[in-house]
């Protein structure tokens, strides 16, 4: 069994090296790490290419349109949909871990039989977490939100989710508020879910990449009640 990280990013040079650092840094090696650039106009492409050098378990995607967080995490996801050994793990390009021992946490969760497992994590303006367990029988689209960094799934339970319960009414990937827009139908799936009571991610709150705080933060209100108002698409 292995980990993938999935990193989407934009203009995340200032913090690339912390990310990639904490990811390298895992004390168990079953883990391989992907790179989003979503058409970056900062260095982060240059700093990948030099903090990595030729260590082949970083790979890094560089698009040539913009897709933003969602729809770069779907499609690389994708790929491993078909393999059942595989965890697919979400760190946003402008966080990163803070526990060497992650991996090894995820991986005996998901080889006790769990299909979605997240754990704690801290926000780096004042520590705080807002995850915690979700009792397996509930609906999690009228549930409080509770499945927040670090987001994992096993890579076979996207093979269920269609890809419109990724978008609006009109066809458009949803652009700011993935989390719940990603979480919510993979969690909809199974009772087999999983919180490690454990700090594993550090959630940088003030992110360098996202110029118009207000306009961000209205969109992902915006899709969070779409996304549960509207419940799973089939």
């Amino acid at each position: 069994m292995k980990v993938i990280f999935i990193s989407p990013c934009f203009n995340a040079s200032q913090n690339l090296k912390n990310l990639l650092g904490s990811v390298r840094s895992q004390s168990d090696d079953r883990w391989f790490h992907i790179l989003v650039d979503d058409l970056s106009i900062d260095n982060t492409s240059e700093v990948f290419n030099t903090v990595v050098g030729s260590d082949d378990r970083f790979s890094l995607i560089k698009n040539d349109e913009k897709k933003y967080a969602l729809k770069n995490i779907i499609d690389v996801a994708r790929e491993y949909q078909d393999e059942e050994d595989t965890i697919i793990a979400v760190i946003d390009g402008d966080d990163q871990l803070c526990n060497d021992d992650a991996v090894s946490l995820l991986i005996e969760e998901y080889e006790n039989g769990n299909d979605v497992v997240w754990t704690g994590h801290k926000w780096d303006i004042n520590g705080i977490n807002i995850s915690r367990a979700m009792p397996g029988p509930v609906d999690p689209y009228g549930w409080p939100w509770c499945t927040s960094h670090l987001r994992t799934f096993r890579s076979t339970l996207l093979k269920n989710v269609s890809d419109n319960n990724f978008k609006d009414p009109w066809g458009n990937w949803f652009q700011r508020g993935y989390d719940q827009a990603l979480m919510l139908p993979l969690l909809k799936l199974t009772n087999k879910r999983k919180y490690i009571d454990e700090i594993c991610y550090l959630y940088n709150i003030k992110s360098v990449s996202v110029n118009d705080r207000d306009w961000a933060e209205m969109k992902q209100l915006s899709t969070i009640n779409l996304v549960r108002a509207r419940g799973f698409l089939d």
